[in-house]
């Protein structure tokens, strides 16, 4: 069961959607405010990262932990890898409207419709997925907060919390994400990690970025999902739809 509700969720986590942090305004801390504005001014040229991604989920007294090489351009862009048969193959993609997932075991590709998903639940389905160059994204903006600074590994990072907004994974996991803790580095403003607690104070998820790379080179067509030979695709939008909207009332 655990690892069931952890492989829906990871593939659900591998999502990026379109709204950023310059559309906001005030959160209603003046330290807040002024924290994400520096944060802001050095992600402003950042066209592009890549990391080693550690997935960790922490529930109903298990431990699954998932890795994935890691890409990421913007405003819109997401890639990851991850390992089978010896190889690294492609197995999440958003090329800017569409989002791919693909299971290479079952030769399975499930595709999302993101823009009608949005349009039809008022809901960003992917909006907890904290991408590194747009790290704010997905939270009750009033609710963030600039708690401090803090050492992770020898460097420097600023700590934010939040209330997350009700997403996918909200409607997934069986416990309810309440609160969200951000540790960003200080010399370029990349996420460096993401924790996710429920209502009793407990950690359920916990995201890492690891090897960070800044503006590396990426091929033009990087960002492309191609169809594998002979794999059967689904489309879940409908799905999608459906669920978000049953359970967006609900929590």
């Amino acid at each position: 069961m655990i690892r069931r509700i952890c492989t829906v969720c990871l593939a659900v986590l591998m999502v990026c959607g379109s709204v950023g942090a310059e559309n906001k305004v005030s959160t209603g801390d003046e330290k807040t405010d002024e924290m994400m504005v520096a944060v802001q001014a050095q992600l402003k040229d950042l066209k592009s990262c890549t990391a080693r991604l550690t997935t960790q989920f922490k529930l109903m007294g298990e431990e699954i932990e998932d890795e994935a090489d890691a890409a990421f351009q913007a405003p819109d862009r997401i890639r990851f890898e991850t390992a089978y048969e010896g190889k690294r193959v492609p197995t999440f993609l958003v090329d800017g409207g569409e989002m791919w997932m693909y299971d290479p075991e079952e030769n399975l590709v499930t595709r999302f419709n993101r823009a009608r998903i949005y349009r039809e639940t008022d809901l960003e389905v992917d909006a907890y997925v904290l991408d590194p160059l747009r790290p704010f994204r997905g939270l009750k903006w009033q609710t963030i907060r600039y708690v401090g600074e803090e050492a992770i590994n020898g460097q420097n990072c600023r700590a934010f919390e939040a209330e997350p907004e009700f997403d996918l994974l909200h409607a997934q996991l069986p416990v309810i994400p309440t609160r969200v803790r951000l540790m960003i580095h200080a010399g370029d403003g990349l996420l460096r990690t993401a924790s996710v607690f429920d209502d009793s104070g407990a950690e359920i998820v916990v995201r890492r970025f690891d090897n960070v790379k800044v503006n590396p080179r990426l091929a033009a067509d990087f960002f492309e999902f191609v169809i594998p030979s002979g794999a059967y695709v689904i489309d879940a939008t409908d799905d999608t739809v459906a669920l978000l909207k049953a359970t967006s009332g609900k929590r």
